[in-house]
């Protein structure tokens, strides 16, 4: 039999206000108080960010009061008003109060103030103590008299709501009141190894081997088979046949057995503790970067998504494990409000692309192969069918404007104007769709082209993507056509962009790659471009558009089956999430008509924009 302490706490804290801000600090290995005041008006912020200093301050008990009194003077500033920490060894209790924090002790009917303003001490606790540490705003608000009053031999929770109660009758807007209720239990601990080889030694002589037999037969027949049946029978037979399951063996066999159950019960026991604690510390720190994500949402949307989702990911291991336990079911609540209030502040939207228009409609087996968007007009190609189309992004209405054996090897067509221009092997065809009038290689083809992976057209320009020559070539127009090929990109400026996948153009020029990268160029030379804020990272394959109407970019990622929306400074904004089932190929976004264009499997789909 051995006597230990046991704390039993409880807390009281008041509303806060935007300047003032009081809360309770409670982990596995310390506790405390603590009060804010920031006249800048995030006084949550601050405390949120003084409470996860503290837990982590705390991942391991400190060994003295020193030790203590050193986390409390690196964690002071000029914003805490009040904090105090407390921290249990055995019967054995570390106080240390910076600022204008208070600790009383109630032993019987007696209350003393143990510490006022910018102290500290250690001493022992009895069974029954009470240790109330409080606030500045705490007490400010409620007298010592009238703390004691409301004790009356009731529990700490008890204790907790009475004096919760009286804060809020005072109507008070002093804020950042906050107090710890902590009271020293004792409990008897039992050794469970010691009672059970008790327990054996006093009923065994009173155990029926026939009993113990005819129950081992009916756990044999439940969980083994027939096979290992047999060889238990055997081994049974032969320990009879030498006189080993005699009254005096099954007494041994019995001890020795519940000797090593109570092993693996201690064992199992200290395996959940373990467990128990580490899932304690978890939940500390994923409720502080909660907390702090939501406070941090309206003030810094990115870097409250990011609070969010390292929340998230603390418990992802958790909840994975399926726990059981009160600290299980505690981790499943507070995972599910991370997800949910994660999903609002990332505005991911869960949609279902619709079939806007099948090629096929107008011409037979036509499949879209590439399109191109200017204003409200969607220039479609079709490679096989070496043919060109329109499609209005309002009405849907549809027109072959081109085609026949001059776009044979035609892979990009790009809208600007009154004009399609598609790319061949030849050369580039211009459709004017006015008179649906085609121009043959209004520029000729180019020994300088290599792979052209894509082509857009800006200002009455056309620009091409050789991923072969790692070349932007340009073509200025002309009175009469174009001029000749130019280079877009500056001598000094040779980036690989043999992985490029898609081009757009809105002044400056902007390329979804293959490698998970999105590049920009501005007047031929590189302008970094870096998005930041989604919740996750982007696949390697990218394919990214924008224009010179639009205000935002959209990055279609086919890895992980959604558009996600930057705007041009690389802020996230939100994202678009479908099934693994739809694989769409190309993107254009009209912000006009509030609609994403996708291409995947020779027909155009649409997606309402939020």
């Amino acid at each position: 039999m051995v006597d230990h302490i046991r704390p039993v706490t409880a807390s009281v804290v008041a509303l806060a206000t935007e300047t003032k801000w009081g809360q309770v600090l409670q982990t596995p290995h310390a506790y405390g108080v603590v009060e804010v005041y920031v006249p800048d008006g995030v006084a949550r912020v601050r405390g949120v960010q003084l409470l996860t200093k503290l837990t982590h301050a705390f991942d391991a008990a400190p060994v003295s009061l020193a030790a203590l009194t050193a986390i409390a003077d690196e964690v002071m500033s000029d914003d805490i008003v009040s904090l105090v920490l407390l921290v249990p060894v055995g019967s054995t209790i570390y106080l240390v109060s910076r600022g204008r924090g208070c600790v009383y002790l109630k032993r019987e009917n007696k209350l003393a103030k143990l510490l006022e303003n910018a102290d500290s001490l250690s001493g022992s606790v009895r069974p029954e103590d009470t240790i109330i540490a409080a606030t500045n705003g705490f007490t400010r608000t409620l007298t010592q008299e009238e703390i004691v009053g409301v004790f009356d031999h009731l529990t700490p929770t008890e204790v907790a709501e009475k004096l919760t109660i009286r804060l809020h009758e005072r109507n008070t807007d002093e804020g950042g009141a906050a107090a710890l209720i902590f009271q020293a239990v004792e409990e008897v601990v039992t050794d469970p190894q010691n009672e059970d080889i008790r327990e054996a030694i006093t009923h065994a002589p009173k155990i029926s081997r026939t009993i113990l037999l005819t129950r081992a037969k009916a756990i044999g027949r439940r969980f083994m088979t027939v096979n290992q049946r047999m060889k238990v029978r055997r081994m049974v037979t032969t320990m009879r046949a030498r006189n080993m399951l005699s009254r005096r063996h099954l007494l041994v066999y019995t001890i020795v057995g519940l000797f090593i159950i109570s092993v693996i019960l201690g064992i199992r026991r200290q395996i959940l503790s373990n467990t128990k604690t580490a899932v304690s510390e978890i939940l500390v720190e994923a409720q502080h970067s909660f907390d702090e994500g939501m406070a941090l949402l309206e003030l810094n949307p990115v870097k409250g998504r990011e609070r969010l989702a390292a929340a998230r990911d603390l418990l992802d291991p958790v909840i994975a494990k399926k726990l059981r336990s009160e600290e299980g079911k505690k981790a499943k609540e507070l995972y599910d409000e991370v997800a949910k209030n994660l999903t609002r502040a990332m505005r991911v939207t869960k949609v279902a692309p619709e079939l806007y228009f099948d090629m096929s409609l107008l011409k037979s087996g036509a499949k879209a192969t590439d399109l191109s968007l200017f204003n409200e007009v969607i220039g479609v190609l079709d490679s096989q069918g070496k043919t060109a189309f329109t499609l209005g992004a309002v009405s849907k209405k549809s027109d072959i404007v081109g085609g026949g054996e001059n776009f044979s090897g035609s892979t990009q067509i790009a809208a600007y104007g009154d004009k399609l221009y598609v790319w061949t092997p030849q050369g580039i065809h211009q459709i004017r769709l006015s008179d649906q009038k085609t121009v043959a290689n209004i520029i000729p083809a180019s020994d300088e082209w290599g792979s052209i992976a894509d082509m857009a057209a800006f200002g009455g320009n056309i620009y091409l993507l050789d991923t072969g020559k790692s070349r932007i070539w340009k073509y200025v127009a002309a009175e009469q056509g174009f001029s000749t090929l130019f280079e877009y990109l500056n001598p000094d400026t040779l980036p690989d962009l043999s992985r490029a996948t898609s081009m757009s153009i809105d002044g400056s020029v902007w390329l979804g790659t293959a490698t998970g990268n999105i590049l920009r160029f501005t007047a031929g030379k590189e302008n970094s471009y870096t998005p930041q804020g989604a919740d996750t990272a982007l696949g390697s394959l990218l394919m990214v558009y924008t224009d010179d109407e639009a205000k935002l970019v959209y990055v279609l990622d086919p890895e992980r089956h959604r558009v996600v929306v930057f705007d041009k400074d690389g802020l996230y904004i939100s994202q678009y999430v479908w099934e693994a089932s739809f694989s769409p190929t190309k993107i254009v976004a009209s912000e006009s008509t509030k609609k994403l264009f996708l291409l995947a499997e020779g027909k155009i789909y649409t997606i309402p924009l939020q």
